[in-house]
């Protein structure tokens, strides 16, 4: 569940379902991996599926390469769920917090073609090297936008940086050419900011499928005992397909979802719902349950 919602931000931020949080009712699927292989893609991520920039912390973390797994940032860019797979091994990710201190962050907007047209300009490829990093995606002609339209972000500038800068703190031309695009360029205001450096480490978790897929075991499975047969239905029709409660839920419905809160969670939200690794039948079941909506946030 935070799982996906976690590959979905970072290989791009899926939810647990959310297409259906406005949605009354709960569900309950169970999927096999019995098989470690099954099991470790569940629980584990692919480094293919994050962003650039994760994917270098988490190869810069396991190569104990101190720059490339570090970053400057206001808060953790980056907070695996889950564990990593890298070269098919399998890593716990996490970083340690140094260095804090103050940066001035400017709120810098480029209007693309603007009327009037700027008087002062200044060619992209004769800004100062740090101006071009930070400002590189604002300043992108291969952007679709319409003329007059604005597009701000909030960029960090240490001391040294904005004495290199020709926009901050205030803007020595009115815009920037590039690439026969003309943007329109201001600072509409400055602020400070707590920031610090995030030393990212990855430790060995396992060294393949069935190592991990044993540490997932060990860590979160259970089994359920004494079904009453309602619930066991229940639990049986949603193996390998999904089954939705009714609008109220059912006696039953709830208490099975209660007897799947009573065991640690894999992944759990108290809104949405969570994940579990249920053993049952003689066959492992990773179970993703979405909660109905009178037992969210409880």
């Amino acid at each position: 569940m935070r799982r996906r919602r976690f590959l979905a931000s970072v290989a791009v931020a899926a939810t647990l379902p959310l297409a259906g949080c406005s949605d009354p009712r709960g569900s309950v699927r169970l999927t096999d991996v019995s098989d470690d292989t099954a099991l470790a893609k569940q629980w584990a991520t692919p480094i293919d599926a994050l962003s650039d920039s994760y994917r270098d912390l988490v190869v810069g973390a396991v190569e104990d390469d101190a720059e490339r797994a570090t970053v400057t940032d206001t808060n953790p860019p980056f907070e695996p769920p889950n564990p990593i797979e890298y070269e098919r091994s399998y890593y716990d990710v996490g970083y340690e917090v140094t260095n804090e201190r103050t940066q001035t962050q400017y709120g810098v907007e480029s209007t693309f073609d603007p009327d009037p047209p700027p008087e002062r300009t200044v060619a992209y490829a004769d800004l100062p090297a740090v101006d071009r990093a930070k400002l590189d995606r604002i300043l992108d002609p291969d952007t679709a936008r319409d003329s007059g339209e604005a597009f701000g972000i909030g960029v960090r500038y240490t001391d040294a940086e904005a004495g290199e800068s020709v926009v901050v703190p205030e803007p020595e031309y009115d815009g920037v050419t590039r690439e026969g695009a003309t943007f329109g360029i201001a600072v509409r205001d400055s602020r400070e900011v707590t920031v610090a450096d995030y030393r990212y480490r990855a430790d060995l978790l396992a060294a393949d499928a069935a190592g991990v897929a044993a540490v997932a075991r060990e860590r979160f499975q259970f089994s359920f005992d004494g079904l009453p047969s309602d619930q066991r239905a229940l639990l049986d029709e949603a193996k390998g397909d999904e089954v939705e409660s009714e609008d109220p839920p059912s006696e039953a419905f709830v208490a099975l979802v209660e007897r799947f809160r009573a065991h640690d969670a894999v992944e759990l939200d108290p809104y949405f719902g969570g994940e579990w690794l249920l053993r049952d039948g003689g066959a492992d079941w990773w179970a993703d349950v979405r909660f109905p909506e009178s037992m969210r946030g409880e």
